[in-house]
């Protein structure tokens, strides 16, 4: 079967396990008590809400690039890269199912994200070339190599890709408010990868059908979330930013253009992040001031808000 004609196949697939992995979850968060009681202040919910929502998203995830690894052969994938993209969401998993049950400190919450990060530099991915503005062709950001252990290490395009990985990764995990914003503006994402991906321009199929993988995982799992029967959590706000930071940097699209998928969320996080350290407040402390509170404040519902942003 051509990977082509497999892609709609993969997006009902991982759209079905995620719905039946979002039921299970909820039920073991609500049994477990890992929820989030609606305490007021920045928190909007109005009752007691199941959390581990990642673990579906990031569970299918890791199931559809799995899936990839076995039946894609040849050089259409680069399996390391590949492993490597599954070994760092199960590190985020663990993280975030942590940070769910224990409430962990911001300095503890962000060591996932950054072994996540680590791994995707070393399993090979990572942002080599940017374009350049000014003439044409693109500028390199390898300058030197090392070789460490059989690794090959690059400065400073490894030190730049963990920032964008962790930036990208902390714009949603912030903006994860509202029910079903960071779940839609990742499918909105992810689709838009796949769409250039697939495009004639770059026809990437392998990296066109892993975007429709995180798509699928999160469209199944957005009816769950936008009735807010359960929260995607920790775990599944960084997997949603760290999943289409990845893809943006593997994909032909190259991180200028696939980061229009990430406008708003990298937009809200530069003027949050700057306001609290104007007010002499910590960059992770949680406050209202959000692009969605805002709007909430500014009269819209939640509904409204919601798609306003999407």
């Amino acid at each position: 079967m051509l990977l082509e004609h497999a892609l709609p196949l993969v997006v009902l697939g991982s759209v079905v396990l995620s719905a039946v992995f979002s039921i299970l979850i909820r039920w073991v968060a609500n049994r477990t008590a890992i929820v989030d009681e609606p305490t007021g202040g920045r928190k909007i919910h109005e009752k007691r809400t199941a959390l581990l929502g990642g673990v579906a998203t990031g569970l299918t995830i890791i199931t559809g690039l799995a899936f990839l690894t076995y039946f894609v052969r040849g050089d259409d994938l680069n399996h390391v890269q590949v492993i490597g993209f599954i070994i760092a969401i199960m590190v985020l998993l663990i993280g975030g199912i942590l940070d769910d049950a224990f409430d962990l400190p911001p300095w503890l919450q962000i060591l996932s994200p950054i072994i996540a990060s680590i791994v995707i530099v070393l399993s090979g991915s990572g942002i080599i070339q940017v374009t350049d503005p000014l003439n044409p062709g693109a500028i390199s950001l390898v300058w030197n190599q090392w070789e460490v252990l059989g690794l090959t290490l690059s400065w400073p395009s490894d030190l730049l890709t963990i920032i964008w990985l962790l930036v990208v990764t902390y714009a949603m995990k912030f903006l994860d408010g509202i029910d079903g914003l960071v779940t839609g503006l990742t499918i909105i994402g992810a689709l838009l990868i796949a769409s250039l991906a697939g495009s004639d321009a770059y026809f990437q199929p392998v990296i066109a059908m892993m975007a429709l993988i995180v798509a699928g995982a999160h469209l199944g799992f957005l009816p769950f979330n936008k009735t807010g029967s359960i929260f995607l959590g920790e775990s599944g706000s960084v997997i949603a930013g760290f999943s289409l930071g990845v893809l943006a940097i593997i994909s032909g699209a190259k991180v200028a253009i696939a980061s229009a998928a990430l406008a708003v969320p990298l937009v809200d996080i530069v003027i949050v992040v700057i306001g609290r350290l104007v007010r002499g407040q910590s960059p992770f402390k949680g406050d209202r001031t959000h692009l969605h509170h805002r709007l909430l404040q500014a009269g819209l519902s939640r509904r409204g808000a919601v798609r306003l942003i999407w």
